[in-house]
């Protein structure tokens, strides 16, 4: 699956759960700044996705 947001000027992690309530991890460790992109395997169960800024 590929996760694509548009954040100009802005850096973010992208964070996985299983559960909408979370807890919510790291789906990568580290994020080159200004990437707008990432391909995350599909395995496992159903995982909700969100973005967070970095600092």
């Amino acid at each position: 699956m590929q996760l694509n947001w548009t954040a100009t000027g802005m850096n973010f992690g992208v964070e996985a759960t299983p559960s909408v309530n979370g807890p919510w991890l790291p789906v990568q460790d580290s994020m080159p700044p200004g990437f707008q992109q990432m391909t995350v395997l599909q395995s496992g169960p159903m995982q909700f996705f969100h973005l967070r800024q970095a600092p």
